[in-house]
Order: C-alpha cells, then sequence, then structure tokens
C-alpha cells in the first residue's frame, strides 16, 4: 500500500522566510551530495534535504541526523548547476530546528525573532536592578579601591547564575532528548544505551579536534572557492576560547570558595593569564566569521538573524570583560562598575538563553554526531551480513569516515 505523503506547506514557507533560496532551482542532479565532504554513501546529503523541503515533509527532514552534520562548508552551493543554494537551505533547516525542538516552545521562538530583543535583554537587566535594590547599591557606587564584588558581591552572582543556568541546561537536555527520539523514530534505526556509550569517546574526540571542519577543506572535491575556507581555524578559536574562559570562571570559583582566595587576582597569576589569552583567542575568531560573514555574503550565503546574534553578544561578553578589567586597573569608578553591570547582563544572555540560539549547534550537532556514530559502529556486521562475508573484511570496505 502505497504511504500518503502530506506536505506541510506552512513549513516551506517558513524555510524559506529564513533566507533559504527559491527551492525550485533543484533539479535533483545529486551534484551537491557527491561533492560534500561529509556526505556518506549510506546517509547522502543534502540531495534529499533539498527534495523533502521542497515536498513540505517537515517531520522528515526535522528528524534526519544530517542537517546537523553538515558543516556548512559550501561546497555544496558552490558546485550547484542551477544556483540553488543548498548550503543554506541546510543552515535555514538549523534554524527551524531549534524553534521546533526547543522546551519551552516560546522561548524558541522568542530567540528566532530581533522584535523579542528588548524583552529577553530586559530580563536580566530588572533582575540585577532589584538585587541592587535589595542590597541597597542603587544610590551610588562603592568608594575606594574599585572591586567588583563590592557592587555586587559574588556570592548572589554564583546562586542567581548557577539556577538560571541549571533551568537552560535542563531545557537544552530535553531539547536534545526530543532530537535524539526524531533520529530514533525515523533515521537509519534505533540504538540502545549501551550503543551510544560506546560513541562518546569517538564523538568527544570530533568535538575538541574540530575534525568534520577540518575534513571540510582536507577532503575538498576541487578548487573552486567556497568563501568558507577560514571555518575550521576559526571555529577552534571559538571553540577553544571559550573552553578557556569557562576553565578561567570556574578556577576563580574553586579559588574563592574553596581556597579563600579573594579577587581581583594579579595579572601574573595563571588563572588571570589563561582568561587573557582566552578571551584574546575568542575575539580573534569573532573577528574573522564577523569579517568574512560580511565581506563574501553575496557569494558564500547570507547570514541570518541568530548568526549574528551570537556572534554580537559573544563579542560584546569578551569586550566587555576587558574593558572591566582595564577601567579597574585605571580607577575608573564611574565607567567600571556600569560596564560590570552590563557585562552581567550580556553573560546572561550568552548562557541562559543558549538552548534557543546558534549556541544550541553544542546539543543538536552533538546529538546528531553521536547518534551517527552509533550507526557508524554498525555497519562493518551489518555489510557483512549482507555481503555474506567476515565483518573484518566488511570494514576494510568501507569508505574513510
Amino acid at each position: 500500500m502505497a504511504a500518503l505523503i502530506e506536505p506541510d506547506l506552512e513549513f516551506k514557507r517558513a524555510i524559506l522566510g529564513l533566507d533559504a533560496p527559491d527551492l525550485t532551482a533543484c533539479y535533483q542532479c545529486g551534484t551537491c551530495s557527491a561533492v560534500c565532504p561529509l556526505s556518506t554513501p549510506d546517509n547522502p546529503f543534502p540531495r534529499k534535504e533539498m527534495a523533502w523541503v521542497n515536498w513540505g515533509l517537515k517531520e522528515r527532514v526535522l528528524s534526519n541526523a544530517s542537517i546537523w552534520l553538515c558543516h556548512q562548508c559550501a561546497e555544496c552551493s558552490a558546485y550547484c548547476p542551477r544556483g540553488a543554494g543548498p548550503a543554506s537551505v541546510m543552515a535555514a533547516l538549523r534554524d527551524f530546528s531549534v524553534r521546533h525542538y526547543a522546551a519551552p516552545a516560546f522561548m524558541g521562538r522568542a530567540l528566532g525573532a530581533p522584535r523579542h530583543l528588548l524583552l529577553l535583554f530586559g530580563a536580566p537587566v530588572v533582575l540585577l536592578l532589584l538585587l541592587l535594590a535589595g542590597l541597597g547599591h542603587l544610590d551610588g557606587l562603592p568608594a575606594g579601591r574599585i572591586v567588583f564584588a563590592k557592587f555586587i558581591p559574588d556570592g548572589w552572582v554564583e546562586v542567581i547564575y548557577s539556577l538560571a543556568v541549571g533551568l537552560a541546561l535542563a531545557a537544552a537536555a530535553w531539547s536534545g532528548l526530543r532530537y535524539l527520539n526524531a533520529m530514533q523514530q525515523a533515521g537509519q534505526g534505533r540504538v540502545g544505551a549501551a550503543e551510544l556509550a560506546g560513541a562518546v569517546v569517538a564523538t568527544l574526540r570530533a568535538i575538541f579536534s574540530q575534525r568534520n571542519f577540518k575534513d571540510c577543506t582536507r577532503k575538498r572535491p576541487g578548487l573552486r572557492k567556497t568563501y568558507r575556507e577560514h571555518a575550521h581555524r576559526a571555529h577552534l578559536a571559538l571553540f577553544y576560547g571559550f573552553l578557556g574562559l569557562v576553565i578561567t570562571t570556574t578556577s576563580v570559583a574553586v579559588g574563592m570558595y574553596v581556597f579563600d582566595y579573594q579577587e581581583p587576582w594579579p595579572l601574573w597569576h595563571p588563572v588571570k593569564i589563561l582568561g587573557n589569552a582566552s578571551g584574546a583567542v575568542l575575539i580573534a575568531g569573532l573577528a574573522v566569521f564577523s569579517w568574512r560573514r560580511a565581506a563574501d555574503a553575496a557569494r558564500a550565503g547570507k547570514s541570518t538573524y541568530t548568526d549574528w546574534l551570537l556572534l554580537t553578544v559573544l563579542a560584546l561578553t569578551a569586550l566587555t570583560g576587558f574593558a572591566c578589567e582595564a577601567t579597574r586597573l585605571a580607577g575608573l569608578r564611574q565607567v567600571a562598575y556600569p560596564t560590570y553591570f552590563v557585562h552581567l547582563v550580556l553573560v546572561f544572555f550568552l548562557l541562559v538563553y543558549f538552548p534557543y540560539t546558534k549556541f544550541s549547534h553544542v546539543v543538536y550537532r552533538s546529538a546528531a554526531m553521536l547518534y551517527s556514530a552509533a550507526i557508524a559502529a554498525r555497519l562493518p556486521a551489518a555489510r557483512a551480513a549482507q555481503a555474506g562475508l567476515p565483518a573484518a573484511d566488511a570494514a576494510r570496505s568501507l569508505p574513510a569516515a
């Protein structure tokens, strides 16, 4: 009995509204999947995603791992003979996917539209102002040596932000599980907890090496320029710059609460050096991404609102962090404390809203990579069974990952 296809035309219009090109240009030649450095014989993309969006198959395409396995190298768009822009379609699908799986759903919609930006920034502003009012610090700035903890005590920041980030992590975990369950239902098969656990090491290696971004360059099909050649090094800078800042913040908290080593710490302290170096690396990566997105927009594909939102908030967070340090050292009390307030607002936005911004890639892409790694681990045995060969022989016949 033939399956009934029920196209969701609203979904198709929504993807087109996220800066995806005219899908009617695609005539399913398959060039995009053939040239993609990350596409595999068992899961070729983005050809099928182009067809599914064109047909309005919302659930089919959103339950697919491929939209997150794509690392936006744009080889597909560079070689597309019709200019259909499959890379831009995949980017639009990732944007839509975040909203689709977001929990609660209204947060996904709010972070996806600029009209909600004032309200989203207003929430931490009001929260911090209420805290300052409760502490009696609204009537003036602390006198004497600049110590940010005298303005907003670290203990209050730790408690409030830990609770908020804890809720964000719970929401991110729930959203990721929803996506993982969708892949299990409609993907290449169900995988058990033991199989997923067995794929964790391979997935973490790929994440920490940013290997797939490197493969996008190393396995290029030809010499056509994609204007994305910077992606691997820039992502490494962003990843390790941000990781260094997380380690710095954690180390400061441990130093304060375990060893009673209070702030501010001297510039020569190893943790301080790590923080400053990580911030500089992060800003360098952001500068490359921002410049290339602006300079190559017409050729590499238009950046979405969520792209620029994350880049801007990350940059402002790092820059205000440096500004806090500089104004404190310069003794500019009237500037340092307000700058610290702005920095805390940006940190709240970055960390508490991360399940709904492009930062959520860490959840969805990791889930897709984990699921795909678990499926790939089955392939040698599965192919051996089909071909009547020993599993070892089938494994040798697999293409390089």
